[in-house]
């Protein structure tokens, strides 16, 4: 599918809520000592780590549960199964897989109707871009989360150690991976707070974790186990 057709999916305009509002985009339960409430509407958000790509696709889940659409671009090895998986409805998903340096403007036009865009930008983000993108996702109250570093982030969310279950003594099943996860920034539920989260947990779900204690019953995972959303740190 061509980008045009694929950005033109969304129903612009009626995917997001009434500018002003201040109903902020929710995020799994999980999530909540790092980040409150939600995700405030017009905010960047940068993730970075290990499984910083599953932490952004996790920041999509409720708000696509609750109706609403989301993007990711940049991203080609992403399937809609993959999505599937971590709450996403692949109905209200679009995937830009290769934007090329067209980038900026794909991510503009999805955030006119888009409540989150997961961006894997091609490269550092030029300043321009950055307050480009910045304020067009103010305007029109969507959240952008970036895989990556983003200049001016109101949130940045780092995945400190992740840890897979499942995997021992070179047998066994990926059964779900633990993240310890830390925010900063202004948007943050306090400076420097920290949370075990499952991305996933053995049921798909993301959950809380009960803390570094299940790193004894984990092995972190080779580079051919990783998920299928690489991210650059």
């Amino acid at each position: 599918m061509e980008i045009s057709a694929q950005v033109g999916a969304v129903p612009i305009g009626s995917a997001l809520p009434e500018p002003g509002t201040k109903m902020p985009v929710p995020v799994p339960s999980a999530l909540e000592p790092v980040l409150g409430n939600g995700l405030r509407r017009g905010w960047v958000v940068s993730v970075t780590g290990p499984a910083a790509g599953s932490l952004g696709l996790a920041l999509m889940a409720e708000a696509s549960s609750a109706g609403g659409w989301c993007a990711v671009v940049g991203v080609p090895e992403l399937g809609v199964v993959a999505a599937a998986g971590m709450g996403i409805e692949p109905a209200r998903l679009v995937l830009v897989d290769e934007p090329s340096q067209r980038w900026p403007e794909v991510v503009a036009a999805l955030l006119e109707g888009v409540e989150v865009v997961l961006l894997r930008p091609a490269g550092r983000p030029n300043p321009t871009v950055v307050r480009r993108l910045t304020a067009l996702a103010r305007r029109h109250g969507s959240v952008l989360v970036s895989a990556g570093a983003w200049e001016g982030a109101h949130v940045r969310l780092q995945v400190r150690e992740a840890s897979w279950v499942g995997v021992g003594n070179g047998h066994g099943h990926l059964r779900g991976r633990q993240a310890l996860i830390q925010a900063e920034g202004r948007g943050a539920a306090g400076p420097g707070r920290q949370a075990w989260v499952w991305l996933p947990d053995p049921d798909g779900q993301i959950t809380a974790a009960s803390t570094a204690g299940g790193r004894d019953l984990t092995t972190t995972a080779p580079g051919p186990l990783h998920p299928p959303l690489a991210v650059a740190t």
